[in-house]
């Protein structure tokens, strides 16, 4: 057996003892190496000595079983591991491992290996870098990684991330790539307490300046405002000129906002889409567009880059921008402006890849360095060649289009200049297909039900084509694919729909030219903007081929156009040799909501519609709204029936509302004089099904109504399933793509939910808790103070306990006593927290100091450099969460105590002069207070 070494294992002070427990496994000899096959996840223990244990992975690579050492676990303290979680483990119950278990053939497989090196690295899996991508990983900042699809560029860019100390951001177009790379960050419960580090999306970073007002505009906006124009002017192309406006009119520019109308007249003519008689009407289209922007509530991210240069101060010791070919000019260096050494920053991209209006090219990136006076580009710049992903077929065709593109256009730059080998060991196939009616109808038949198949077309107005023969929700333009990955993609009509355009590009081009590698060469005719105008098209045709991982199915009622024919796909095929294919209801619902987290709504709303057939539930639900209606008919004394009644009654028993079942009961309802005695009953009728093993009439309602259906009490199937404490239920449902970000009528998720038993129920914070919480909680926590956004992460001590006040706020309200007059205090906490695993709240992080530190370097007024300014203070050492946050719902920020409802807190107890009314009114005026809306509250100025 081989032995690879996590890059982070260290045996410490048990090194002797190691050396001599690693040669016993490299002879796979278990018995003397003692180890024991722990139930917790893949993970196997091995006896350095009496008090010690070796945790390690056993996998495969080809015929070659491997161990991998992970840590080592001292003095039993199994709940400490990093990689166990806080799991209790009773190491006298630790089974040995069977013949199965440790069978080469029945290990998962590892993806790639390099033989030359010992050691590995950790993300959401194993990685073992290559030669190339081991040199840079060793190499300092300034950096920059260019890479196709596949290439393993982000994998690398993060774990270079955790060489980084001090203040680091990460950050990318895209919201789901920063959620995705975030989560693979920490995957494995990765702590960097060297750093301080921000995962953004560009639309974030600009929150964190200063939240814009109004809309960023996107394409789809822009072309409907465009379309009053089309028929009247002579331009006609929305996206060409949409292109314009990002990448030649705003993006490039630094020194202002954007072009004036002479300097966009006098521009080269390789620094512009369109000719020269066509600018003037250009530009008469952008003063409109300005005029638009302002009237309509958008905002241009370019303009308001350049406006933001003004604000940017510097705050980041390094930055790393992952697909930089997204980001335009003005846009890159207000990122840059944030860091405090210039130099201090990494790249990684792709420019194949740009389907944005953006004009990227790596010559422009390289003027950063001229004008900086950085280190020497080529030292700077590196390329990865290989891809880990796609299959052979996949890569094979790619690279022609790369040498068609460099032969017809010549090279942009030499960073570009290069082709890719295929290493994702897997196989694949590409079929040519005949655009005939019933060969369509075939395929949709056969891969209609499988979300292993999606169709992709060049543009949105072409999706509309596609759908007259094909059924799945899975159909997208070019740049909704952008980011997706699927086994099998079907083209439809890609190069047909636009075959003049792909004329144009294979223009002088011949099968011989696509011999051998690429060479370095300008284009010919340096008047020629050929590639300015056609990029998006042989560039849509890359990136949708490089979404397929194995298979791709080409269709083209124009069988003949010669850029098919350099492909080498010179003959349709009139049959489908494919298997009908299907997937599960539970793998569409992952899907939806994998769509719906990358912002793919229309096709997560057509799952639901077309294949999940999710119907509206038959019961009323009491939201906050309908709340409200049916009160006031409760509270009437002349109502005389009591349906509504009992009706909110348990209402009030479901939400612990003491106050709002005094008031039904002063109405008259007599049932509601026994709430103490009654309400544990109807919580238990509600909960029931929730609660064991026995929820399939749970999951029968998920499949008609959906996975985030309400109950009666607006509550969803996870939030119930948290608060019953079930994580099999929890898991079952995380996996058929529950949202954990939905809330009740007081703000509350699934994950608060679970904090609140936790800090009630000391049974469940010992028990269940650890990995419940695990389940339920979100990355991280995003809030509006002031006029910027503010991001922790979930590994912050700040996190928890903004979501722990969150939890008990809505539950100290209901049960008022001292506490009400003052806030929370550390008392609240420490102890229940003790009660706390590892893996949640960390043993140095209980004790009272700790716990009173983080409140008060938190508070409003408090000068600390990292203070997100959550709390406002009291009385003395007493808080509340700061009235002034808001938090983001949909498109809007609302106020924290409008989204934890206090409006519908405080009709809950009207008409009591209790202690519960009082708390509220004086958190109302202390929130206006801090607004300047009215003077300090006596209370306050004596407390304080």
């Amino acid at each position: 057996m081989k032995i690879l070494e996590y890059n982070e294992f260290d045996p410490g002070k048990a090194g002797a003892q190691y050396k001599k427990l690693r040669k016993m496994l490299e002879k796979d000899d278990f018995r003397s190496a003692k180890v024991k096959k722990l139930a917790q996840g893949d993970f196997f223990r091995a006896e350095l000595d009496y008090s010690n244990r070796l945790l390690f992975k056993l996998m495969r690579y080809g015929e070659e079983r491997y161990a991998l050492m992970l840590e080592v676990i001292e003095n039993h303290a199994y709940d400490k591991s990093r990689f166990l979680r806080g799991a209790q483990i009773d190491e006298a119950k630790i089974p040995e491992p069977t013949a199965a278990e440790l069978a080469t053939d029945k290990l998962a497989a590892l993806h790639y290996v390099n033989p030359a090196r010992a050691h590995f690295n950790l993300l959401d899996k194993v990685i073992s870098f290559d030669e190339v991508q081991a040199a840079i990983y060793h190499l300092p900042p300034p950096l920059i990684i260019i890479g196709s699809a596949g290439s393993g560029k982000t994998v690398l860019m993060l774990e270079k991330l955790k060489q980084l100390s001090g203040d680091v951001l990460y950050i990318t177009h895209s919201p789901f790539l920063v959620e995705n790379s975030r989560n693979l960050y920490y995957a494995n419960s990765y702590q960097g307490e060297h750093q301080n580090l921000d995962f953004l999306s560009f639309r974030e970073f600009l929150e964190t300046i200063q939240v814009p007002e109004g809309r960023e505009v996107t394409y789809q906006a822009f072309r409907g405002w465009f379309e009053r124009y089309r028929k009247s002017g002579k331009l006609d192309d929305a996206h060409k000129l949409f292109e314009e406006f990002r990448g030649v009119l705003t993006g490039p520019v630094v020194e202002s906002p954007w072009l004036s109308r002479e300097h966009y007249l006098d521009l080269g003519i390789k620094q512009t889409i369109f000719l020269d008689e066509e600018r003037p009407l250009v530009y008469d289209l952008f003063e409109k567009y300005l005029s638009w922007l302002k009237d309509s509530g958008f905002y241009d991210a370019n303009i308001l880059s350049q406006h933001y240069l003004a604000l940017c101060q510097p705050r980041y010791d390094f930055v790393v921008v992952d697909e930089v070919q997204d980001i335009t000019n003005i846009q890159l260096a207000l990122i840059l402006r944030s860091l405090r050494k210039a130099e201090h920053f990494a790249l990684c991209g792709d420019s194949n890849q740009i389907v944005h209006p953006n004009f990227f090219s790596w010559a422009n990136v390289k003027t950063l360095f001229y004008r900086s006076e950085l280190a020497d580009s080529k030292k700077v710049m590196h390329i990865l060649h290989t891809n880990y992903r796609n299959s052979g077929e996949i890569t094979a065709l790619a690279n022609k289009l790369l040498k068609i593109k460099q032969k017809r256009f010549g090279s942009i730059d030499r960073e570009s200049n290069y082709l890719v080998s295929s290493l994702g060991g897997k196989t694949g196939h590409i079929e040519f297909l005949a655009d005939k009616d019933n060969l369509l109808k075939e395929l949709n038949q056969k891969t209609k039900q499988s979300t292993r198949f999606a169709v992709l077309v060049m543009r949105d107005e072409q999706k509309a084509a596609a759908r007259r023969f094909f059924q799945t929700p899975l159909i997208f333009s070019v740049q909704e694919a952008k980011g997706l990955e699927y086994e099998n993609i079907l083209l439809y009509n890609f190069v047909s729909n636009d075959r003049a355009n792909f004329n144009a590009i294979i223009e002088g081009v011949s099968a011989a030219d696509l011999e051998g590698d690429l060479d370095y060469a300008r284009a010919r005719d340096k008047a020629d903007k050929s590639l300015e105008v056609y990029k998006f098209f042989i560039n849509s045709l890359y990136v949708a081929v490089t979404r397929a991982v194995s298979n791709l199915y080409l269709i083209e009622n124009d069988a003949r156009h010669g850029l098919l024919q350099l492909l080498g796909l010179n003959a349709t095929r009139e049959k489908v040799d494919l298997a009908n294919q299907s997937s599960s209801l539970e793998d569409w619902q992952r899907e939806a909501r994998r769509l719906e987290l990358q912002g793919k709504q229309e096709q997560a709303d057509e799952i639901r519609k077309t294949i999940l057939h999710t119907r509206q539930v038959p019961w009323e639900v009491l939201d906050q709204a309908r709340f409200q209606t049916l009160l006031p008919q409760a509270l009437d004394p002349k109502n005389v029936s009591n349906k509504i009644r009992s009706s909110l009654f348990e209402y009030a028993a479901f939400y612990d509302e003491q106050a709002l079942a005094y008031r039904l009961a002063h109405a008259g309802f007599q049932q509601a004089r026994h709430f103490e005695a009654q309400a544990p009953a109807i919580v238990k009728k509600y909960l029931s099904g929730y609660e064991g093993r026995h929820y399939k009439d749970v999951l029968r309602d998920v499949d008609a109504y959906g996975v985030d259906f309400r109950n009666r009490f607006n509550c969803t199937p996870l939030m119930l399933a948290a608060r019953s404490g079930n994580l099999a239920l929890i898991e079952t449902l995380k996996e058929r793509g529950a949202n954990e970000s939905l809330t009740d009528n007081f703000g509350r998720a699934a994950l608060h939910w679970s904090l609140l038993r936790a800090y009630t129920d000391p049974a469940f914070a010992v028990g269940p808790f650890g990995s419940v919480y695990e389940r339920l909680v979100p990355p991280s926590l995003s809030i509006k103070v002031g006029e910027r956004l503010i991001k922790i992460d979930n590994h912050l001590s700040e996190f928890f306990l903004f979501h722990s006040l969150v939890a008990l706020f809505k539950y100290k309200v209901s049960y008022p006593d001292g506490w009400m007059l003052r806030g929370f205090s550390t008392a609240d906490f420490v102890a229940a927290v003790q009660a706390f695993p590892e893996n949640i709240w960390r043993a140095e992080r209980k004790k009272r100091a700790y716990l009173s530190s983080v409140l008060s370097r938190n508070e409003i007024d408090r000068d600390y450099a990292y203070n997100r300014r959550l709390f406002a203070r009291m009385a003395h050492g007493h808080y509340v969460l700061n009235p002034l946050l808001a938090i983001k719902s949909g498109e809007a920020w609302i106020n924290l105590y409008d989204f934890l409802n206090l409006p519908l807190l405080y009709e809950g107890v009207q008409g009591f002069n209790s202690p519960a009314r009082y708390f509220l009114d004086r958190l109302i005026r202390l929130r206006e207070r801090l607004l300047g809306h009215a003077p300090p509250d006596e209370d306050e100025e004596e407390e304080g």
